[in-house]
């Protein structure tokens, strides 16, 4: 079933049920309030009559002709002695014939009710119990068709069906074109995604800035959503741009060098040496290349991060002890606190970033490197400062862009990839914390990572 027709439906079914509810209500209220009127009219007739009786004599009264003076239009009635209620009652006088057929019975206190004969007449029924002449009690009853009452009940009730009519053909109207306006512009914006991508383009959708609605919530929603489908069909282009460039180089070398070794490598065991040499290196290049191009294309420190309770003090010692052999150089480590400090991390993950700033501060610098841990408010901070060339404002925003580097060739006779602190900073992302750089031009950098603790 379409969303037109159930909309439709929904809002007949509903506007049916609140007409039909207030109608009911309606006719019961005024049911239940003339019902009340005419019982109250008829126990004030009935009244009349008792005192009557009681103010007349007893003559009148087995003649009957007191009750007829008292006799209401449309009604009959009685006095009935106890035990009777299987006999005639003691007197009795009506209008009508068929009024003989209602029933009756001895009562010694007061009642008052509406009821329906076996034509459906409803009719009103008072019964007071009266002191009859010889000390008994005998019961008075005066009952009276309610002719006029039924008459205005069929009147309302033909009234209601006819408003009810009248009243469900607009609401059958307003849900058709209330349906009919909600799915044309569902239908549209049905259409414009269907036709996504125009030519390899996304394209954003019309959206009618009059209109503050949920359908206008929706399209702007998609056109969030298609931006940052563009962003990232730019960012993965963009990546596969970048890794063609940067692995053209080696392929580029490493085929010269091939190539040098088919002509002149038999001849020349020097060249032999060097071809091998420089493609052996080119081609652990373009392995370590592959392996950071796969991190970050797989999201892997975003999507599988193990966390534990780790000793963030010893992970940076060991790197500082790994890498101060690798490379030579004195790396000086601070802790401000006489213990060491626990974090829950991927014990991995953080250990490669920390291994990616203090490597860099050593491949880019030939001073000192200062590795720096302090304990703050809740939070841990990791600090690698080096004394190298430092970074200019512009460098500094695109350093953490993947394949940005400040000095290619000075990159690459270093090994960098570009892609090294990409990963740290989708690593320190991953486990909610921020990465930020302090550099100045010939006077160092800073590398500091904030983690939550």
């Amino acid at each position: 079933m379409k969303l037109r027709s159930k909309v439709q439906i929904f809002l007949s079914g509903f506007m049916i049920l609140v007409i039909l509810v207030i109608n009911s209500a309606v006719y019961l209220l005024y049911e239940e309030r003339v019902s009340e009127n005419e019982l109250n009219r008829v126990k004030a007739d009935a009244e009349n009559v008792m005192e009557a009786i009681a103010e007349n004599s007893t003559v009148d009264v087995e003649n009957n002709n007191l009750l007829k003076a008292f006799l209401p239009a449309n009604a009959i009635i009685r006095i009935i002695e106890e035990d009777m209620e299987e006999q005639d009652p003691l007197h009795e006088v009506y209008t009508e014939e068929q009024f003989t057929q209602w029933p009756f019975s001895y009562l010694t206190y007061e009642q008052t009710r509406i009821a329906r004969d076996e034509n459906k007449t409803p009719y009103a029924q008072v019964s007071i119990p009266i002191i009859w002449e010889d000390g008994s009690i005998v019961t008075l009853q005066v009952s009276e068709a309610l002719y006029s009452m039924e008459d205005s009940l069929s009147t309302l009730r033909l009234v209601l069906f006819l408003t009810a009519g009248v009243m469900l053909f607009p609401a059958l109207f307003a849900g058709y074109f209330l349906s009919r306006y909600i799915t044309k512009q569902i239908q549209s914006l049905t259409l414009e995604m269907k036709e996504n991508p125009k030519n390899g383009k996304w394209e954003k959708l019309t959206i009618n800035k009059k209109n503050k609605d949920e359908i206008s919530e929706m399209q702007q929603a998609y056109n969030a959503m298609i931006e940052r489908v563009e962003e990232n069909r730019q960012k993965q282009e963009r990546f596969v741009s970048d890794a063609s460039h940067e692995l053209r180089t080696p392929i580029s070398v490493i085929k010269s060098y091939a190539e040098l070794l088919k002509r002149r490598g038999k001849d020349k065991p020097e060249i032999f040496d060097e071809a091998t040499d420089a493609i052996l290196s080119e081609s652990d290049r373009m392995q370590h290349l592959t392996e950071q191009m796969l991190v970050l294309a797989k999201k892997e420190d975003q999507e599988n991060i193990k966390f534990e309770q780790v000793n963030i003090s010893q992970i940076a010692r060991d790197v500082i002890r790994s890498l101060s052999t690798a490379y030579q150089r004195e790396i000086k480590f601070y802790h401000d606190t006489d213990h060491d400090i626990t974090v829950s991390a991927d014990r991995n993950k953080i250990q490669q970033a920390i291994y990616i700033l203090v490597d860099n501060a050593c491949k880019y610098s030939e001073d000192i490197v200062v590795v720096q841990i302090q304990e703050n408010h809740q939070q841990l901070t990791i600090a690698v400062s080096d004394n190298g060339e430092g970074l200019s404002k512009n460098e500094q925003e695109h350093i953490f862009d993947r394949f940005y580097r400040v000095d290619k060739s000075r990159s690459r006779k270093a090994g960098g990839t570009g892609l090294g602190l990409a990963i740290c900073h989708q690593i320190i992302q991953a486990h909610g914390g921020e990465i930020e750089i302090t550099s100045q031009v010939n006077q160092g950098s800073t590398f500091t990572l904030t983690l939550p603790m």
